[in-house]
């Protein structure tokens, strides 16, 4: 049996593989791979560099790293808005582009404490929860047509404390007309032929992320089924994928929804875009 090492040889080690395999951010990725290891938080972790640390505690996970696993679905969480959310390979990991969508939501929402919110697509969660626990007064429903994301979404719901009501549907399939004053949806917005890096095309749910008619084709479908749920004057904000606003407005606008507001992400991407429907 090897000799335990030093935990800051490991993580040294560790960085230096991460590098070569091209991994950016490769030395937080090591700390967050040790510290999974050690089944302690990075702060602890960055504390203790002389701590002794079995190098096969950490080899398997390092591994799969070099394989390109993503990092949240080894170590079985990411963060989102400020909390933990639990993911795993059935789900979208959530991204901090999209907490632009929770701010979008919030910001129509406003402080109104009757409020009723569809999240179409829920995934893990995140975005119903994240509703929930921000505007406690707000009534939330969240779809999806995978159970296992709904499993996912039920534990993350649970494990926060947020009371969402979670349905199996086919987009808005069993919901009732004029029901909502809010939909909220990250839809899968990715063209079919689009070249993604390999730890998100060969790992995350291709449900999620990719749609027909190059990226655009659920935004078609939203376009023409979203408004029979929203009551009169409601507000439905959608995440975008890069470049794609113009497009997806003509595609609303055409069916007779109104553009109420855009928000840029921290990249200074048109991210989110806001439309109304005036019945």
């Amino acid at each position: 049996m090897p000799w335990p090492m030093r935990l800051d040889e490991w993580l040294r080690q560790a960085e230096q593989h991460l590098t070569a395999k091209g991994i950016e951010s490769a030395r937080l990725e090591a700390q967050m791979l040790g510290a999974h290891a050690l089944r302690v938080d990075r702060t602890w972790l960055l504390a203790h560099p002389d701590h002794d640390f079995s190098e096969l505690a950490g080899e398997h996970l390092l591994q799969r790293r070099l394989a390109h696993e993503p990092l949240s679905y080894i170590t079985g969480w990411r963060e989102f808005y400020g909390r933990r959310f639990s993911v795993r390979p059935g789900v979208l990991i959530p991204r901090h582009e999209t907490e632009v969508l929770v701010d979008a939501a919030l910001e129509i929402g406003g402080s109104s404490a009757a409020l009723k919110v569809l999240d179409i697509g829920t995934g893990s969660g995140c975005l119903a929860a994240t509703l929930k626990l921000e505007r406690p007064s707000w009534t939330v429903l969240a779809g999806d047509f995978s159970m296992e994301a709904l499993h996912i979404a039920s534990e993350n719901c649970d494990q926060l404390g947020a009371n969402v009501q979670l349905v199996r549907c086919d987009a808005f399939s069993g919901f009732a007309r004029t029901a909502f004053n809010l939909i909220v949806t990250n839809p899968p917005y990715v063209a079919v032929d689009d070249d993604l890096p390999d730890e998100i095309k060969s790992w995350e749910p291709h449900l999620a992320l990719f749609a027909e008619e190059d990226g655009y084709a659920f935004y078609r479908r939203l376009s023409q089924e979203a408004h029979a749920v929203l009551k009169p004057g409601g507000t439905m904000v959608l995440e975008l994928g890069q470049g794609q606003l113009q497009r997806v407005r003509e595609i609303f606008e055409s069916k007779g929804w109104e553009f109420a507001k855009s928000w840029r992400d921290l990249s200074g991407l048109e991210r989110v875009l806001g439309v109304t429907h005036p019945h």
